[in-house]
């Protein structure tokens, strides 16, 4: 939690904080930097909480564009653009098969040449 700060630098400090503020203020002069302390530690989580909170709204974001992607591609239209080309197709071509049948069906019938026997058929 305190990195480079151990045990015995932190008895340093408060001989030293003993001697320059005097035993009476010492106690005062913990709470105050307890408080500072306290108050600093409560920054830091809002800061975190903050950054959490853009990370959050930027994944949101990203997946609201994501979304609207989807929403443009419409894979679903796209297959009920493609069944209905090919219904279009079968339906054409169904169309043009009765048209020349039709065409067959009206058709004058190909008249026959009469060829003459030859002579030697009798």
């Amino acid at each position: 939690m305190n990195p480079g700060i151990g045990a015995p630098e932190m008895l340093v400090v408060l001989v030293l904080a003993l001697i320059v503020v005097g035993p009476e203020q010492l106690p005062v002069m913990l709470r105050k930097v307890g408080r500072m302390i306290g108050h600093a530690r409560m920054m830091a989580r809002d800061f975190q909480r903050s950054f959490d909170e853009i990370g959050r709204e930027t994944e949101l974001g990203d997946l609201r564009k994501e979304i609207e992607a989807l929403k443009a591609a419409n894979p679903i239209q796209e297959i009920h653009g493609e069944i209905d080309k090919a219904a279009q197709d079968v339906q054409d071509e169904q169309i043009r098969d009765l048209k020349i049948s039709k065409d067959k069906e009206f058709l004058p019938p190909k008249k026959v040449k009469k060829t003459k026997p030859a002579k030697g058929d009798s």
